[in-house]
């Protein structure tokens, strides 16, 4: 049997996307390809995944060279930023950009650090403490993220093609159960919190293992005589 051409699988990948379904899984790649994939991601790029290859490109929406131009060099200031070796033609750079400032931890990175409090902890409260922030209710991290797919799909709903008010309707609908799910991780902080916060924050216990014949206690010593009488 041949095998499908890259141009097939393409054609396969526009279609499904056009059908609304979520795209094929994709494996496990490396640290460094993941971070230029995240520069790539927030620069505004979309994702490719083909059968051999993947890649990134410009939004197909985006026909006017000024903005293309805009992007580009965007992309190529930040991956350069984060110390990528990038090379591009000048052609689609555009000089009169001003030079980015310092972009400093994006937000996935700064929320990083309750899973490093969680790594470190030593004792429940700890944890406790680090559960709380993504908990916390109306300013915890998980409320605040229901509340931009919420946000996020009334503005899809209002742009104007026939698709999108079922992709609003996703959006709200995966809002919804992840603010199920918020409560549920809420409860559950509730219990840890009801244990005492200065017990340890992890403790591993191996089973004692039962003890072998050849541990078995010594046999106890003959009785001695008695002495009492008649006997």
């Amino acid at each position: 049997m041949a095998a499908a051409s890259p141009r097939l699988f393409a054609a396969i990948d526009t279609r499904l996307d056009q059908l609304g379904l979520p795209p094929r899984p994709e494996p496990r790649r490396p640290a460094r390809k993941s971070a230029a994939d995240a520069v790539l991601h927030r620069a505004g790029f979309v994702p490719v995944v083909l059968f051999r290859e993947r890649f990134h490109r410009l939004p197909s929406a985006m026909t006017d060279l000024v903005e293309q131009r805009q992007m580009v060099t965007r992309a190529v200031d930040m991956l350069q930023a984060e110390g990528f070796d990038v090379s591009c033609d000048p052609g689609l750079l555009d000089p009169s950009l001003p030079p980015p400032g310092d972009q400093g931890l994006s937000l996935g990175d700064r929320l990083g650090h309750l899973t490093e409090s969680t790594q470190s902890a030593a004792r429940t409260g700890e944890v406790v403490a680090a559960l709380s922030e993504l908990t916390a209710p109306g300013d915890g991290v998980l409320q605040r993220l229901v509340e931009s797919l919420d946000t996020t799909a009334d503005w899809w709903e209002g742009l104007g093609e026939p698709a999108d008010p079922h992709y609003a309707n996703r959006l709200r609908y995966i809002a919804q159960k992840l603010d199920s799910y918020a409560l549920d991780i809420r409860s559950m902080r509730g219990e840890m919190a009801d244990r005492h916060p200065g017990s340890p924050a992890s403790r591993h216990t191996t089973p004692a293992a039962l003890p072998s014949a050849s541990a078995a206690p010594p046999p106890l010593p003959p009785a001695r005589p008695s002495s009492a009488p008649g006997r």
